[in-house]
């Protein structure tokens, strides 16, 4: 007779699942938090850019909050749906999950990945229309000792930093003064349409121009995105004569850093060593950096980037510092799971041994149940 298991003993089952259960619990509960590469850094870019935005709170006062969201620093810096100086549309959820100060952890775990180091240079493409992520950026160069060279254009989209006395060029100027961050502004442009606000009216045009020189930056003009783009690579490429940049972040839907709006698209978020090949509209600024082998980290869609690194999204309150994946990850103990998992495969090896003992005890001619 040719031996199957048999197990006949509902006994026997109940006490093996029962172990079973019992290992796979001990095993279920063996999870230990495990502190992420470049876990300080983090939590030092993270904790600076909680200063920075408390330093524009403090600076701006009560006479600076546009609206009430329960939280100074959201009411500082989310603006105005519309303004003199408002370019395009945006969305209301990607300037709050931006403004999460966890948001600079982020940026230290793709400029690390970007392999960026102490010392190195990164060129910085600014919008006004992301100014947490603007701030979550410098904090993370600050966190990471590293120089950003930064071009702004400086139009912001709906609920963006769309004050004309309070742009994106003011704040990174005052966060510079108070020693927050140690970013090298190099130029600005109007921003919007065509990089030079299209369809803007000639008093927010004007606005955007003071903007400009009140913050003693040239302004770069052109007559074509392609043309502006140019003109960038070129500013960028003066200031890199000694030194390589190691990465270029962009931020937003700046038209002369991605050459077409569509492109923000057709280029995935995160880290981008090298462009896919695609029928794009336009070339810009991307482009012509990423042909030097220049690495691109593309922060377009915020709100995805955020959910992607367990940062909450679009929360109000902000999320305290630390919280997130970026920073801890849950993982099992491998030791205790392979233990059980052996523990496991023993017991189970040892009751079908028993078995088919039982089997040829039988098979024999002799009663297992008469050895009892």
């Amino acid at each position: 007779m040719r031996y199957r298991p048999s197990l006949r003993s509902i006994w026997t089952l109940i006490i093996l699942g029962a172990v079973c259960y019992s290992l796979y619990l001990w095993a279920e509960n063996s999870r230990v938090d495990y502190k992420m590469p470049y876990y300080d850094q983090k939590m030092q870019a993270a904790d600076l850019m909680e200063t920075a935005l408390q330093t524009l709170v403090d600076y701006r006062g009560e006479d600076g909050q546009s609206d009430s969201f329960g939280d100074p620093r959201l009411d500082m810096l989310i603006g105005q749906q519309f303004s003199t100086i408002t370019t395009n549309i945006g969305t209301f959820e990607d300037k709050i999950a931006g403004a999460n100060p966890n948001f600079a952890a982020l940026l230290v775990d793709l400029m690390t990945k970007a392999g960026v180091k102490e010392g190195d240079l990164v060129a910085v493409g600014f919008t006004g229309s992301h100014p947490g992520v603007n701030i979550a950026v410098l904090c993370a160069c600050r966190a990471l000792g590293v120089k950003p060279v930064t071009i702004t254009a400086v139009g912001a989209s709906w609920w963006g930093a769309n004050d004309p006395d309070f742009t994106w060029l003011d704040m990174e100027r005052i966060l510079n003064t108070k020693g927050i961050i140690q970013s090298v502004p190099i130029a600005a442009s109007l921003g919007g349409g065509l990089d030079e606000a299209a369809g803007l009216s000639a008093v927010g045009r004007n606005l955007l121009k003071a903007a400009i020189a009140r913050n003693e930056l040239s302004l770069i003009s052109s007559s074509s995105v392609t043309e502006s783009s140019a003109k960038r690579f070129e500013l960028f490429m003066k200031y890199a004569a000694v030194r390589p940049f190691k990465a270029y972040i962009n931020v937003g839907e700046g038209v002369s850093s991605l050459g077409h709006e569509e492109n923000g698209r057709l280029i995935r978020d995160g880290l981008v060593r090298r462009l896919p090949v695609r029928n794009y509209p336009a070339r810009g600024l991307v482009h012509l950096l990423n042909a030097q082998k220049i690495p691109i980290i593309n922060l377009y869609d915020i709100l995805a980037i955020s959910r992607s690194y367990d940062l909450g999204g679009a929360q109000i309150p902000l999320q305290p510092v630390g919280e997130g994946e970026v920073f801890i990850s849950v993982r099992y103990n491998i030791v205790i799971a392979a233990i059980a998992v052996g523990i496991a495969l023993v017991i189970i090896l040892l009751i079908l041994r028993l078995d088919y003992k039982l089997f040829r005890l039988k098979d024999s001619g002799v009663d297992p149940e008469t050895l009892m």
